[in-house]
């Protein structure tokens, strides 16, 4: 199996932690890309009332073509779950993350979170 197809089959597994009617926090990179365009085709087969927020430029424009509704972390009384990629996981399962510009907003909503899932590189 490819990269990008091995992307896009954890995506569709993530896809069965989603409920009508939650708040997601979208990571960054290219896991969250694969999941932020299955999610929104989840959205639309089922009619789902989803708000997203995303943590940097890049996921916030493949939402906004995907035609996900976004909103600010200060715009939510909650987050559900975030969903974002990890650079490594190591033996412990410790999630190693990079230093990119999203690394503060991602913490940011993981903080916020009833619940996390992160794929590994």
């Amino acid at each position: 199996m490819s990269y990008d197809g091995a992307m896009e089959a954890l995506s569709n597994d993530a896809l069965k932690l989603i409920k009508n009617n939650q708040v997601i926090g979208l990571g960054s990179g290219r896991a969250a890309t694969a999941l932020v365009k299955s999610l929104a085709k989840l959205i639309k087969l089922k009619n789902y009332n989803i708000k997203g927020i995303p943590t940097s430029l890049q996921i916030k424009l493949v939402a906004e073509k995907a035609g996900m509704q976004l909103v600010e972390s200060d715009q939510v009384n909650h987050i559900d779950i975030v969903f974002d990629g990890a650079d490594q996981i190591d033996s412990q399962k410790y999630v190693i993350k990079g230093g990119g510009g999203a690394l503060l907003r991602e913490n940011i909503l993981f903080s916020l979170a009833k619940k996390s899932c992160c794929n590994g590189r």
